[in-house]
C-alpha cells in the first residue's frame, strides 16, 4: 500500500465515499485485531460506477488491487479490505471507526473550492438521487442527498450556498430494522440549478449522467 502525500481532489472524492458508503473498524482476524475497511453500493445501479471510475481510482491512490464483488443476498456490490494502514491513514482526517451517525467532511477537504467539489461529487455519486417529476408537461428535476448526520446536513447546506446551488434540507424519520433513525435530506430543485450542480460539481457516477441525459433529450422533444 503507498499513502497518499498530498490532499488532491481525487483523494476528497475518495473520502466522499467513504463518507456515504464507507465504513471500517478494527475486528479480531486470526485471533489479533485488525484494520478492516468496506465500500458498498446498489448492485445494479452502482455497478458502472464501481467498475469503472471507484476500482481505478483508489487503486491508483493506496496502490491495493481491489477485486469488486456483488453480494446478491443484500443486493450490493462493492469490495472489503483488511489492511491496519489504510484505517490508520483514514483516522488521520477523523473519520470514525464503527458508526457514522455524526461523520463530517474532514476540514482538511474544505481548504479549497476544487476540493469542496470533489468531496461533495463523491458524496453525491454514493449517496445522491436525481428525481425528475413531471409537471405542466415538462419534467422537472430535483436532486437530492440523504445523510443520517445532522452536522453533514449543516456543511452540505453552507458548500451548496458557497458554490451558488439554492438549497433546501427537511428531516424524516425512519424505522429500518426496528432502529429509529432521522435522515437529513439536501435537495436542489429546478433546471438551473439543475444544469449549475452538474456543470460544477461533475458527478462521475453513470446513472446520474444518465438521469441528466434524459432531462436534456426531454428538452428537445
Amino acid at each position: 500500500m503507498q499513502i497518499p502525500i498530498n490532499i488532491s481532489t481525487e483523494l476528497a472524492e475518495e473520502v466522499g465515499w467513504h463518507i456515504s458508503d464507507g465504513s471500517m473498524n478494527f475486528y479480531k482476524n486470526r485471533g489479533k485485531l485488525k484494520g478492516f475497511y468496506q465500500l458498498r453500493g446498489h448492485i445494479e445501479d452502482d455497478r458502472e460506477h464501481y467498475e469503472k471510475r471507484i476500482k481505478p481510482l483508489f487503486e491508483n491512490l493506496f496502490n491495493i488491487k481491489l477485486r469488486i464483488r456483488e453480494m446478491p443476498s443484500t443486493r450490493v456490490i462493492g469490495f472489503q479490505i483488511w489492511n491496519d494502514n489504510l484505517i490508520e491513514f483514514k483516522k488521520k482526517f477523523n473519520l470514525p471507526l464503527g458508526k457514522k451517525h455524526e461523520i463530517i467532511i474532514p476540514k482538511e477537504f474544505l481548504t479549497s473550492i476544487d476540493l469542496k467539489k470533489a468531496v461533495v461529487r463523491g458524496i453525491f455519486d454514493t449517496d445522491g438521487g436525481i428525481y425528475l417529476e413531471r409537471k405542466n408537461n415538462k419534467l422537472y428535476p430535483r436532486l437530492y442527498i440523504t445523510t443520517i448526520s445532522f452536522k453533514l446536513s449543516e456543511q452540505l447546506l453552507n458548500l451548496f450556498n458557497e458554490i451558488g446551488l439554492r438549497a433546501t434540507r427537511y428531516s424524516q424519520l425512519y424505522n429500518r430494522d426496528f432502529n429509529r433513525k432521522r435522515s437529513y435530506i439536501i435537495t436542489i430543485r429546478g433546471e438551473k440549478m439543475f444544469h449549475k450542480f452538474i456543470k460544477d460539481i461533475s458527478p462521475e457516477n453513470p446513472k446520474h449522467l444518465k438521469k441528466y441525459q434524459d432531462f436534456l433529450n426531454s428538452q428537445n422533444l
